[in-house]
């Protein structure tokens, strides 16, 4: 962790120089011309900058892919000895960029950003220099960095359990090195949602004046300033970590869902594709760097594809694969061979929304998500209208990704678009005896965290995998590894060597949760 801290010294050059380093994002998002703003304002847009908030070669090709992705079934896993074994510089990289960042690849296509808690320490510390009166008026900055704080932390905690958290980051506050010790994940996972609910009061009020919600929106570019939008934000994320603690915590989860669902006025969530919450790209300035990392062609796993996509005439089965040139629309088979594997004879991702498109944007919550999250709650605790959420879901899941198709840039050539499937055509997949909402209570449930793993896909894979990990649901059937103790993927990751090394009496404490197959606090399926 000392390594950690020491590197997150360069980003006070990085904010410095944020415009230089890639002027075109500069002219894109100026910095307004107020003295009292311009600094808060510039550590905002540097937030969403970091590679792993948005679609970038690294993150894909060196985590997602080989990792969420392939632990969550949403790519398929060419077999080897070690399939199941995470590339330890490749997952340390992962854990440096939430807390240093800075570390920039040649093969992306963007400026790769400050690490997510160094810019959020270095805002906090910009922030206790201003005056009073200042601090009142730029909580707006602040409030919304701190948001993107929890939902970043939580996925951290979701990848690793114990990570190092309130004392993380010491250099960017106080000037020096302390290292940070590890905190319990679900005393993690309390603090961000009862911080939530605080910002939620907050944004509920907000006003700041009317330079500083000019700076905002200037420097808001996933929000475009527009404090709705961060509210409904926060309480969606909120709903989405309390459904992840509710088996170990149901009493807990239980009350504040029903608080909140019984409660729209007061809690706002994401409602319909329009709210959705992500990094939109703008080619040729910032650019979605999918097609690098997919160069190799990745191949489409056959239960999500054969299984659960194409067996159901799933309307989004075109517009997320491209079929292969030996087996058409089929995907690669739990007990293929590392030689058909490299065939490549099935399908791949769909060329025109994912490997020749720029414009894929960086998904951080969207409504279908809280569509699913709403159902879940509903068939457990009898709130809400489960069933008609359910197929909410499913709908704005298929209109989201047709979207992407529709608006794409392409980076070489020119590839067909898909029109939306009409209503009538959505009604009769959701009727399908598979996916219609009859059953028991636990055939409810498994058909919506199927329905929301298949709508995560490769865009969200780190929640694909949360949620797999959580409910049990969609049962995946995986090849039985080959290597000692890593037949069958891991419940976490292990930590970074470096936290060993620079971090020890602090590592020494978490040492015995740190084995691969350790669940998550939140995973007592």
């Amino acid at each position: 962790m000392k390594r950690l801290l020491i590197n997150t010294s360069l980003l006070i050059l990085l904010v410095a120089s944020f415009s230089a380093c890639k002027k075109q994002i500069a002219d894109d998002y100026p910095n307004p011309e107020l003295t009292t703003t311009g600094s808060m304002s510039k550590l905002l847009s540097g937030m969403y900058m970091n590679k792993r908030m948005r679609p970038s070669y690294w993150d894909y090709a060196t985590f997602i892919l080989p990792t969420t992705a392939a632990f969550a079934q949403s790519t398929a896993l060419s077999p080897s000895i070690k399939m199941y074994i995470p590339s330890p510089t490749y997952t340390e990289n992962r854990w440096i960029d939430f807390y240093a960042g800075g570390k920039s690849d040649d093969n992306d296509l963007n400026y790769v950003g400050p690490g997510i808690m160094a810019n959020y320490r270095e805002m906090e510390t910009t922030y206790g220099k201003l005056t009073p009166a200042q601090q009142a008026d730029q909580l707006i900055f602040l409030s919304c960095a701190k948001v993107v704080l929890y939902d970043q932390a939580a996925q951290m905690v979701d990848l690793w359990g114990d990570i190092p958290f309130t004392k993380a980051g010491s250099l960017n506050t106080d000037r020096v090195v302390i290292p940070a010790p590890f905190d319990n994940a679900a005393a993690i996972y309390d603090t961000l949602i009862a911080g939530l609910d605080n910002l939620n009061s907050y944004f509920e009020s907000a006003a700041p004046p009317v330079e500083i919600m000019a700076a905002f929106k200037k420097a808001d570019f996933m929000l475009n300033g527009d404090i709705a939008s961060w509210r409904r934000y926060t309480n969606s994320l909120r709903l989405r970590l309390l459904m992840h603690t509710s088996f170990v915590n149901e009493v807990r989860a239980k009350t504040a869902v029903t608080t909140m669902l019984g409660n729209p006025s007061k809690y706002p969530l994401i409602s319909s594709n329009t709210e959705n919450v992500v990094i939109k790209m703008s080619a040729p300035t910032l650019k979605s760097d999918l097609q690098s990392a997919l160069t190799g062609s990745p191949l489409a796993p056959a239960f999500l594809l054969d299984t659960v996509m194409a067996a159901n005439s799933d309307p989004r089965t075109d517009v997320y694969w491209d079929p292969g040139k030996l087996h058409g629309m089929k995907g690669f088979p739990t007990d293929g061979t590392a030689s058909d594997y490299e065939k490549l004879g099935y399908a791949t991702y769909d060329t025109a929304t994912f490997f020749n498109n720029y414009n894929v944007p960086g998904v951080i919550l969207t409504a279908s998500e809280v569509s699913f999250l709403k159902a879940e709650a509903g068939e457990r605790w009898g709130i809400g209208a489960p069933q008609s959420d359910y197929e909410n879901g499913i709908s704005q899941s298929v209109g989201f990704y047709y979207s992407i198709n529709q608006s794409a840039v392409f980076s070489t050539g020119t590839w067909p678009i898909l029109p939306t499937p009409s209503a009538a055509a959505i009604s009769n997949f959701v009727a399908k005896p598979a996916i219609a909402y009859t059953g028991t209570t636990q055939q409810k449930l498994a058909k919506i965290w199927t329905q929301k793993w298949v709508n995560f896909f490769i865009l969200q894979a780190g929640e694909a995998w949360t949620e797999v990990r959580r409910t049990g649901y969609p049962v995946l059937p995986f090849a039985t590894g080959t290597s000692s103790g890593s037949t069958t993927p891991p419940q976490r990751l292990l930590y970074p060597s470096t936290e060993q090394i620079y971090n020890p009496d602090n590592y020494a404490q978490v040492a015995g949760k740190d084995k691969a197959n350790i669940k998550i606090f939140w995973n007592v399926k």
